[in-house]
């Protein structure tokens, strides 16, 4: 049994119903706004604090980063000189026909005229090592041939000595030196070999 009859009109209780539940909605959804505000205010303190650690990383770490920058180059020059290095020592091995030629000339000039270099044949000219002959077997370096006509035996001496003192050759070596079978003037023939 009813003990309390409620004698207010329809409307007004509606009307109070929903201004009762508005106020409670109302309370949750500004906590729960005042939660969030909270929470991305949270976050974003801690993003902004990660950012200031991390331009404070970053400038601490701009040095190391300017060194492996400079690193980085100075392994490229490294490389470019080496490169150079090697084309240098190339170059430095390789000789100069140029003073081949004219200590083979000065030595001829040195006889006055009594010897004439007719022939020169030029093997392994840049060679820097005894290499080994694909026929025989035997080991030889860069040779350098030279046949010539000489009006006597001691001429061809003098001769193979302005070689030897020119300094460009490890051995010369007197290979044949006889004299001409033709009627005429007495000539000798020789053929001297330049090891390099």
């Amino acid at each position: 049994m009813k003990t309390v009859i409620n004698l207010l009109p329809l409307a007004y209780r509606r009307q109070r119903l929903v201004r009762r539940r508005v106020v409670q909605w109302s309370v949750v959804l500004i906590v729960s706004l005042s939660a969030i505000g909270v929470a991305r205010w949270y976050k974003g303190h801690e993003y902004r604090a990660l950012q200031r650690h991390l331009a404070a990383a970053a400038r601490m770490g701009q040095p190391a980063q300017t060194m492996l920058r400079q690193i980085i180059a100075m392994r490229g020059q490294i490389e470019k000189l080496q490169q150079h290095q090697t084309i240098a020592q190339e170059l430095e091995q390789q000789r100069q026909v140029l003073a081949l030629l004219g200590a083979v000339s000065q030595a001829a000039r040195r006889t006055g005229g009594r010897l004439r270099v007719v022939k020169c044949h030029v093997v392994d000219l840049q060679a820097t090592e005894i290499i080994e002959n694909r026929g025989g077997g035997q080991m030889h370096p860069g040779t350098v041939t030279l046949v010539g006509v000489a009006l006597d035996s001691p001429t061809v001496a003098e001769f193979h000595e302005g070689l030897m003192r020119s300094g460009l050759f490890a051995d010369v070596k007197l290979i044949t030196s006889h004299e001409h079978d033709e009627t005429g003037p007495k000539l000798y023939d020789c053929e001297i070999r330049c090891e390099l």
